[in-house]
């Protein structure tokens, strides 16, 4: 797989796209999780620990790695997006993990709204962990 190649001048045309995108990466991912968890459930407490520690390592790929290494996740390639550096510069993992792990901040108090705000009041429309990892979302060519 190869970088999506990033359309600059687009972060203001993304925000509807960027919701959605993130309500398909949660379903997707519920629906990934269920799958692990269920199973583990026949073994009892340790098959759920199991399926836990497995679920866990699911969500930090799709998340942290998918995005870090090119760019975007499903919900995000499905709607055509791409995350780079505010420079138009690919994406790194360190970025992604930053922008990844402040959805503590943007989900609070609930509803996203701290991302919501942040994204309506921004220049580039970054939500906190975009401005924190130095990172935009925009379309991609």
């Amino acid at each position: 797989m190869r970088r999506p190649h990033p359309r600059l001048e687009t972060t203001g045309d993304v925000f509807g796209h960027r919701v959605l995108a993130h309500v398909i990466d949660n379903i997707l991912l519920a629906v990934l999780f269920a799958a692990i968890l269920f199973p583990g459930t026949v073994f009892g407490d340790l098959g759920v620990s199991i399926a836990l520690i497995v679920g866990f390592a699911v969500v930090i790929t799709y998340f942290f790695l998918l995005e870090g290494f090119w760019g975007y996740t499903p919900g995000k390639y499905l709607l055509g997006l791409v995350v780079v550096k505010s420079d138009g510069s690919d994406c790194t993992v360190g970025a992604s993990i930053v922008r990844n792990l402040l959805w503590l901040v943007d989900s609070f108090p609930f509803a996203n709204l701290v991302a919501v705000a942040s994204i309506l009041l921004t220049d580039d429309d970054q939500r906190v962990g975009d401005l924190a990892a130095d990172t935009i979302v925009v379309k991609r060519h």
